[in-house]
């Protein structure tokens, strides 16, 4: 598992930022294809309480999802280090989580897992 880049501060700094975007790849809402150079990390477990500020809660979104992600009907949460979604009703009538990554890494870790 890779570890969790850790800072004391609210704001992620540049070395969080890099792991960051080398894994989400850009906005992790599925069909955004915002780059994660224009992207802004997003505190899955809120700062202001007590979420703290590393890799293992941080995400890509853009400015639009980062803005309305209470009010879209989507849904984000980290499970093991990677970013996962659950979309509204007309986007996933199921409701289910979904992983969302575009880590070269950790998408050949998933293909290898399925073809096992």
């Amino acid at each position: 598992r890779i570890r969790a880049i850790h800072t004391f501060g609210r704001v992620f700094d540049a070395y969080q930022r890099k792991a960051i975007a080398l894994r989400d790849g850009a906005c992790v809402i599925p069909g955004c294809d915002v780059p994660a150079a224009w992207c802004e990390i997003h505190h899955v477990d809120e700062y202001a309480r007590g979420g703290p500020t590393h890799t293992d809660n941080g995400m890509l979104l853009c400015w639009h999802h980062h803005r309305t992600l209470d009010t879209s009907g989507w849904q984000v949460r980290m499970r093991g280090g990677v970013p996962e979604v659950k979309g509204p009703f007309w986007w996933d009538a199921e409701g289910r989580w979904r992983a969302v990554t575009r880590s070269p890494i950790r998408m050949r870790q998933r293909a290898r897992s399925r073809s096992g």
